[in-house]
């Protein structure tokens, strides 16, 4: 189920409009994705209150007020509460039906870090940036795993060791055997830290995507976010990126 923080972010300047023009999408909110029959105040000023700002003056009132029957009338009134009327509903679903734009944040690791590399690389860090903030610890989890693979992948292309990688049908190998070649290879010296952690990435990805038991949570990546920020960058360095 989306979460009404997610939910108010597809709503241009959300935040900065009326407390009263803030309840038809509360109302909205509830009657679609908690699947309510029907809206009460109290159910609205739990939603203001969740995301902490401050409530209508008298949602009773306006809830009331705008159920009249006029050509500015937003709600229906139900025996239980309220509901939207179908021309609002239908806006407020033309409106929302664009994509989110999520800023990633620097709180799983700095994302300086991947300034100037790859385009492709960059979405990468963001996109497992961002899960970490919306807490999808597994899709997390899953994108640190190949933001591991590519990085390597890079690092042995960029010193021409690219072969060194691949099968001898062509195809690279698979991310446990990356790992080995890349701690074993003399081109460069690895730290500690890179040598064991890389494997733990894989570990945590991999019980994330095929154990059926395996839940990953936030304390699982907490306790290796400085180990992460290390293993990228000393990589990232050891590529040289053109600008870092």
């Amino acid at each position: 189920m989306i979460e009404l923080k997610t939910f108010v972010d597809k709503i241009d300047n959300f935040y900065s409009i009326a407390s009263s023009k803030q309840i038809k999408y509360f109302v909205y909110y509830l009657q679609v994705n908690e699947h309510l029959e029907a809206v009460t105040p109290r159910d609205i000023a739990k939603c203001f209150d969740s995301l902490h700002i401050n409530p209508y003056s008298n949602i009773a009132q306006y809830l009331r007020s705008s159920s009249k029957k006029s050509s500015s009338q937003e709600f229906l009134t139900k025996k239980k509460g309220y509901i939207l009327i179908a021309s609002l509903r239908q806006f407020i679903e033309a409106e929302i039906g664009k994509e989110i734009e999520v800023a990633a944040s620097n709180s799983l690791y700095p994302l300086e870090i991947f300034e100037n590399t790859p385009s492709y690389l960059e979405a990468f860090a963001h996109e497992a940036s961002i899960c970490y903030d919306y807490k999808l610890y597994n899709s997390c989890l899953f994108m640190l795993r190949k933001i591991s693979e590519t990085l390597i992948i890079e690092l042995f292309e960029r010193k021409g060791l690219q072969n060194k990688i691949k099968n001898p049908r062509g195809d690279y190998f698979q991310l446990a055997d990356l790992i080995k070649t890349t701690v074993s290879e003399n081109s460069w010296k690895l730290s500690k830290i890179v040598k064991e952690n890389l494997p733990k990435i894989k570990l945590l990805a991999d019980s994330s995507v095929h154990s059926k038991r395996f839940k990953a949570r936030k304390a699982d990546i907490d306790t290796m976010k400085t180990d992460l920020r290390i293993v990228f960058e000393e990589i990232i360095i050891l590529i040289e990126y053109p600008g870092k």
